[in-house]
């Protein structure tokens, strides 16, 4: 049986500069249209040569080819997913995943069960963002990314030296110990991570795949613009392809319902240009309609971004969001099953 092939693409990726404030919010869009069906698509635009959201929304001509295209009978669950991330929130569960995860590992806690990890993002994020310091809260997640990037002595001190005057200013001092106590760690911490350690592209590129192939109940082909964040994992998909083609048992690992299965099942992977694969262009479109929508909220682009947020994107359900969560999704978490493998132990002994 022939796999389904699915695009790729991104939008709002800035690099290190992670907490950029004009660009909040990173999308991985995927779409998976077959040959007939992007013909269908092709013809809304009516023109030869490389769909860009950017050139399009300059134009009301553009700007009405988008929404069409975004409001098209295409755009279902079956062919769309996506991924959005709001990336100052992500920091804040790099710091959890990162330095009160080690910490609470070494206390004898796996803080993945039950979600706790997903209750300390949010503490983190909304006493930092509504009843914290707001300056030191700042400094704390810039010299956080600072400190994993460039892993330098100065780096280092300068994000503990942020953590203890926080954690002095506040109440909840339960929630920055463990940040503070992961000073214990930080040789070993640093010495697991790499530049794109804290970046979401590759993550919740392996999230969607997983999420495809549970769709189709088959391997899926994979065509993506080319990317350096998921070039850099190039060993880490060629080894567990291979694992996958040869028929490799299959193991679920994480918790509840952020399981994913090991290894990924993708076959094919091409990195292409996008000017050349029109699905990729869809998945352009889906991923910057998304960002600019988020990141124009008011000002001059206001109107549009309004008339994007009533179209059929976000009546899908299917999308993987890495956003902060209200108290009653937070405590909908508390009831779900406690059973599952931790992935980060699981995948630390299997490639030991």
């Amino acid at each position: 049986m022939s796999k389904r092939t699915i695009y790729f693409d991104e939008s709002g990726n800035t690099g290190q500069d992670m907490l950029n404030q004009d660009q909040k919010v990173f999308v991985l869009a995927s779409v998976s249209f077959n040959n007939e069906e992007l013909e269908e698509l092709e013809k809304i635009f009516g023109v030869q040569g490389e769909m860009h959201f950017k050139k399009l929304r300059k134009s009301i001509e553009g700007r009405k080819k988008i929404l069409q295209f975004l409001n098209h009978e295409y755009i279902t669950e079956s062919r769309v997913m996506f991924s959005s991330v709001h990336k100052e929130f992500n920091v804040c569960g790099q710091i959890t995943d990162q330095l009160i995860e080690t910490a609470m590992h070494h206390r004898g806690h796996d803080i993945y069960v039950k979600a706790n990890n997903i209750f300390y993002m949010n503490y983190l994020f909304y006493f930092g963002n509504f009843f914290w310091d707001g300056e030191l809260y700042m400094d704390l997640i810039k010299y956080f990314v600072e400190m994993i990037r460039t892993k330098t002595q100065e780096s280092i001190e300068s994000f503990y030296e942020t953590v203890a005057k926080l954690l002095d200013s506040v109440e909840e001092k339960s929630v920055l110990e463990p940040v503070l106590e992961s000073r214990k760690y930080i040789d070993e911490i640093l010495d697991s991570t790499d530049k794109y350690t804290i970046d979401v592209t590759f993550s919740t590129f392996l999230v969607l795949c997983d999420r495809w192939y549970k769709f189709h109940n088959s391997p899926i082909d994979v065509k993506l613009d080319v990317s350096k964040q998921i070039s850099h994992y190039s060993d880490y998909l060629d080894h567990t392809r291979q694992l996958a083609e040869s028929g490799a048992d299959k193991t679920q690992i994480g918790y509840d319902e952020r399981v994913t299965i090991f290894p990924p099942q993708i076959g094919d992977l091409q990195m292409v240009d996008s000017k050349d694969e029109f699905g990729v262009q869809c998945a352009d479109l889906i991923a910057s309609a998304i960002t600019f929508m988020y990141n124009n909220e008011e000002g001059n682009n206001a109107p549009f971004a309004k008339e994007i947020q009533k179209t059929k994107l976000l009546d899908l359900s299917n999308a993987f969001v890495i956003w902060p969560s209200d108290s009653e999704s937070l405590n909908a978490m508390r009831s779900l099953d406690q059973g599952g493998i931790n992935p980060n132990d699981f995948l630390a002994e299997y490639f030991s």
